[in-house]
């Protein structure tokens, strides 16, 4: 019997990783390459359910088309001993693919991590300040976001903010994106988009300053001024407990280094929330159940809304301060680990039955787990399921791209 990966369904449509008449006796949960690959399976089923409530996404064509003039190739991580495709396209969204955003976050976090180190060697440290504002169940997501932004604008400006942040030594800041939803909770205030801002301190001040009155005192005047803004953008005013927090560098060092670790899907876009859903819990609940039409919605909302913003924003000059590399999120989800060993080579026929079988994500589990041979066991297995028609036919690019 074929093996069915956490996440799957084995009766519905998103069977990604699940499908595969080739068995195999590999024992997938004994050792951290395998966990990974399950991990892996799951995201590219939930890419599946993403495809059917965003059908004219580019999430839709993510790894699934070929890329202009290059080959379709399997490659293996000499460190992870994980699988993974190059020649193929990739949407690059950190918002609406779990798998492109699980890639791109691992690598986000080793860039926050390493400066964040280099900054703490210089004699700084690195604290976290939150920032949320009031919202209701009947909120406009784009609407809130507007509004949000408009605040968080006036409050960057401010002279007393200035003045908090010179007297902390702060040379900068790495701002991220968040939202969850409350629609399962007793209350349920609809969406609830928040700021989690690393703010890059100490340079050039007394470290023994920053001790508990001291920053409760900077948190009372920056709440004071963000309570302000956010007066003024429309959104009323937030509580001093939950609009505002200052948190000292070891808040900062734990959220940073869990920042893209995948733990069941772990953090934002990778994260179960605690007090409510985060987006890809929409789609692990439309996954699970494809009656749960909210949460199709939902995601798609966010989606669309969320379309082009940046899920991190680092401060002028903080990435060349720390010989960051500028790269895009498409550059990071495109690229190949560079200790990467290749395994094979998958011809067009051969990946039309791989689409058709929904296989994807088992060639990549089969490669990780058995090597080469086993997969070209699996292809001639499925031989021939990209004629029958079905998701086979989508390797025609409706964009014009090429097969």
């Amino acid at each position: 019997m074929s093996k069915v990966y956490p996440g799957t369904l084995a009766g519905g449509k998103f069977l990604e990783g699940a499908g595969a008449p080739l068995g195999t006796n590999a024992k997938y949960g004994a050792n951290p390459p395998a966990e990974a690959m399950a991990g892996k399976a799951l995201r590219f089923a939930l890419q599946s359910a993403a495809r059917y409530i965003l059908p004219k996404s580019r999430t839709a064509k993510c790894l699934r088309l070929r890329s202009a003039g290059q080959q379709i190739q399997v490659w293996q991580s000499t460190e992870y001993r994980t699988a993974s495709y190059s020649g193929l396209q990739t949407c690059g969204s950190v918002w609406a693919c779990p798998v492109c955003a699980a890639k791109i976050a691992e690598r986000r976090r080793a860039e926050l991590v390493g400066a964040m180190a280099a900054h703490k060697a210089r004699g700084g440290l690195v604290n976290m300040l939150t920032l949320t504002t009031p919202h209701q169940r009947t909120d406009d997501l784009r609407e809130l976001l507007a509004k949000q932004a408009k605040a968080l604008s006036g409050f960057w400006k401010d002279m007393t903010v200035r003045g908090v942040l010179a007297q902390m030594g702060t040379i900068g800041q790495v701002r991220a994106l968040e939202v969850t939803h409350g629609r399962r909770s007793p209350q349920n205030n609809g969406w609830h988009p928040h700021y989690h801002v690393l703010l890059f301190s100490g340079s050039g001040v007394d470290l023994a300053r920053f001790d508990a009155p001291q920053m409760r005192d900077w948190a009372v005047r920056l709440y004071l001024r963000w309570s302000a803004y956010c007066v003024r953008a429309g959104l009323g005013a937030p509580s001093m407990e939950h609009g505002l927090s200052l948190h000292d560098g070891s808040k900062a060092a734990a959220y940073a280094s869990k920042w893209g670790l995948e733990d069941e899907m772990t953090k934002g876009h990778t994260k179960k929330a605690i007090r409510g859903e985060t987006p890809f819990d929409f789609l692990r609940a439309f996954l699970a159940d494809r009656s749960d039409t909210q949460a199709g919605e939902l995601f798609r909302q966010f989606a669309e809304t969320f379309k082009g913003k940046r899920q991190l924003h680092w401060s002028h000059g903080l990435k060349a301060r720390f010989a960051v590399d500028d790269l895009t999120d498409e550059a990071l989800a495109s690229r190949l680990d560079e200790r990467a060993e290749f395994l094979g080579r998958i011809s067009l026929d051969q990946w039309r039955d791989v689409l058709a079988a929904d296989g994807r994500a088992h060639v990549l589990v089969v490669a990780a787990s058995d090597g080469w041979p086993a997969v070209l066991a699996y292809l001639e297995a499925i031989k021939g399921a990209g004629g029958r028609g079905g998701i086979g036919e989508c390797l025609h690019p409706p964009d014009g791209g090429t097969r």
